[in-house]
């Protein structure tokens, strides 16, 4: 069997790229490089690996135990496994078979009463809670069962991040002090901070009573330029369609406007706008 690429064997078997590397840093597979070639390729017996792998895993059976399937030349430890698996199947058939039966009976239910308002007393038949009494909740999709630690950890984490504060930060390039004037009329604000002989070192001002609309500037140095993308915005939520507006009046003067103030079904006004230093706005009421 000729070499095949990474991208061949992807398309070939239907197993992505990512998982192809997964399963090798499993220990399930292996590649090479050939010589000539920049990147990694299969050969026969790697293949036929692989085709084991997939057999195996459309099987549900987990990766840790098909390593153990395929790196033992026991058979005795495969059949083990493989009875696991049967006797994990077993259950679930057993469970879908008496969920198939209570739906069932649902439907008998609710067929003889056709035309008529739905009555749920049925769901407490004593039969029918008899029958449901040995499933379990049904848990799918889950990666494992998660454990008390791990949720106390991540409860741990979420607490910490409760505290921190996040702000907007604009850099300008020497124009910090034009920026100032700016935002200040538009806003109706007056920043805060310290600025240094050439270039503005930190200054801050806040829109609203939110803690989290202060917004903080400073001049980068030269060699340290920033350029603005479109990617980013700050956005501002205003009290009146007027007042969006008016702060739109003021910074589009020099600026570039990206969405004119307007009604939108998500807010009664609505703007984009990118001011004269290249910073994006967006405007809401």
């Amino acid at each position: 069997m000729e070499l095949q690429t990474v991208g061949e064997i992807s398309k070939i078997h239907g197993v992505s790229t990512r998982m192809l590397r997964y399963y090798e840093q499993c220990g399930l597979i292996t590649s090479k490089r050939k010589e000539g070639y920049s990147y990694r390729v299969y050969d026969g017996p790697a293949v036929k690996r692989l085709q084991q792998v997939v057999l195996l895993r459309k099987l549900q059976i987990p990766v840790k135990q098909i390593r153990v399937i395929l790196n033992n030349p026991d058979a005795a430890a495969a059949v083990e496994i493989f009875k696991m698996n049967i006797e994990k199947l077993d259950g679930e058939i057993t469970a879908l078979s008496t969920i198939k039966k209570i739906l069932q009976n649902f439907v008998g239910e609710l067929e003889t009463a056709v035309n008529v308002n739905l009555n749920l007393n049925f769901l407490s038949d004593g039969s029918i809670l008899e029958m449901a009494g040995a499933l379990s909740l049904v848990q799918k999709n889950i990666r494992e069962r998660v454990t008390m630690e791990e949720l106390n950890h991540a409860a741990e984490v979420l607490d910490k991040l409760r505290n921190i504060r996040i702000r907007v930060e604009l850099a300008f390039n020497g124009n910090c002090g034009e920026a100032i004037a700016l935002y200040e009329k538009a806003f109706g604000v007056k920043c805060e901070g310290y600025g240094g002989e050439e270039y503005v070192e930190h200054v801050f001002f806040k829109v609203g009573s939110d803690p989290l609309g202060e917004i903080g500037m400073h001049d980068r140095k030269p060699g340290r330029e920033c350029v603005y993308g479109d990617g980013v915005s700050v956005s501002v939520g205003l009290d009146s369609a007027e007042a969006v507006q008016a702060v739109y009046e003021i910074l589009k003067d020099g600026g570039e406007t990206i969405v004119a103030p307007e009604k939108t079904y998500f807010m009664d006004c609505y703007c984009e706008v990118k001011d004269r230093f290249g910073v994006n706005w967006i405007l809401m009421y």
